[in-house]
């Protein structure tokens, strides 16, 4: 798959009306929606192409019924056990730097806090999943296909649950399956292979007048009387009227620039591709107690998993990854032997409260935040593009949204807590 030809860097100083900073799943859809609406757009990003961050280090699937906050009571619950198995689905290196950012994950797990949290992200999962349709729809998501998935449990779940399929039942819809426990059965699923869908999202804003520019870092938020007004970038200044932080973890660096403190830190998540053969799943798998999800694509078979919080600059451990393929062909023994085609891993950035940031700031002008979706950043993009290019576009700022807002750790009580209270 070739990536969209990057633009030549152009020396100067280059007016627009809006820079966007970060080609990812979510920078890649905001521009699209932005062009669509007309808005002179550049989009820079460091990687020299495609899949250079952590959208490439997803499950390759559209699930909105499993969209949930990090920061939950089923998280403080299973995060020891799950920390204890082998291979362990969690892991915290010992890192002091961590701690202030989990403690204010655990308090952010509080139940009602939670629950109001996971209501308004399922609505939110399920509004981008209609848009994910519908970019389909136009011809401009190639790849979504409705697949529906399954989910196994090697061991019968302590908590019964009314939908849940004897083995037997599972196998009659995935026939490469190995013996299970149990497990269940969501029609609504599709999947979505990502570097496609950011190209198309890419190839449509190019057609509309954007300008892309890989290989191209955001080196500094240049600001006038308290508001944004472009970026110095590598090789070239670009003056906006407004700016978009779509940068995954580097969105925080940018934004402490001006004052604005996004608290990220990077959940490491692991892929494994390996060939497809005869035996290969049909539709999704997702092995719960390891939190191991198998996704066929057309042309290989993801294995993806694990999250993992300590530094951010440690080298990537292989073998994380073929542990994943080794647990997935415990399930599906087809995988067993497949030669692998690519190994990688990725940085979702994490946020504190266990939600995105998504909103115009309100302590800086024209800057407007879309970062921290952990691992929710394919399924949340095209709702996540709305709502930029609404706070873009037309000023908007909905009340019901302002409990995602950037501000929202700026030491007050603030966005989060009170959408959250009103409730």
């Amino acid at each position: 798959m070739e990536s969209p030809r990057p633009l030549p860097r152009v020396h100067g100083v280059h007016r627009v009306d809006c820079v966007v900073i970060g080609a990812g799943v979510v920078g890649a859809t905001i521009t699209q929606q932005l062009a669509r609406r007309g808005v002179r757009v550049a989009l820079i990003d460091s990687a020299p192409g495609i899949g250079g961050g952590c959208s490439y280090a997803n499950a390759a699937i559209v699930a909105p019924h499993h969209v949930t906050p990090l920061a939950t009571p089923a998280l403080l619950r299973e995060a020891p056990v799950q920390m204890l198995r082998r291979p362990p689905a969690v892991r915290m290196q010992a890192d002091p730097s961590l701690v202030p950012w989990a403690g204010s994950l655990v308090a952010s797990a509080a139940p009602r806090r939670a629950h109001l949290a996971g209501e308004r992200l399922s609505k939110l999962a399920a509004e981008s999943t209609r848009l994910h349709c519908g970019l389909a729809d136009e011809g401009l998501s190639p790849t979504l296909r409705k697949t529906g998935a399954i989910d196994v449990y090697l061991r019968p779940p302590r908590r019964r649950h009314a939908e849940l399929l004897s083995f037997e039942r599972l196998q009659a819809i995935e026939p490469s399956l190995a013996p299970v426990a149990a497990g269940a059965h969501d029609t609504e699923e599709w999947t979505l292979e990502s570097r496609s869908f950011v190209k198309a999202m890419l190839d449509d804003a190019s057609s509309r007048g954007a300008d892309v520019f890989f290989g191209t870092s955001a080196q500094r938020l240049l600001t006038e009387h308290g508001r944004v007004v472009g970026v110095a970038a590598e090789g070239m200044t670009l003056l906006a009227d407004h700016v978009v932080l779509a940068a995954g973890l580097g969105s925080a660096t940018l934004a402490a620039q001006v004052g604005v403190n996004l608290p990220l830190r990077g959940g490491r998540g692991y892929v494994i591709d390996v060939a497809a053969g005869d035996h290969a799943p049909t539709l999704p798998v997702r092995i719960k107690e390891h939190r191991v999800v198998v996704t066929p694509l057309a042309d290989r078979v993801r294995v993806c998993g694990a999250i993992e919080f300590g530094d951010e600059r440690r080298p990537m451990d292989p073998g994380r990854a073929e542990a994943l393929k080794t647990v997935a062909a415990r399930v599906l023994p087809g995988l067993e032997g497949a030669a692998v085609i690519d190994r990688w891993a990725g940085e979702r950035p994490c946020t504190p409260d266990g939600v995105p940031v998504i909103g115009r700031s309100t302590k800086v002008g024209n800057l407007s935040v879309a970062t921290g979706h952990g691992m929710w950043g394919m399924v949340l993009a095209p709702v996540t593009a709305r709502m930029i290019t609404e706070a873009v576009v037309d000023g908007a700022e909905p009340a019901d949204d302002a409990w995602l807002g950037p501000d929202r750790y700026d030491g007050r009580r603030t966005g989060y807590d009170r959408a959250l209270s009103t409730t």
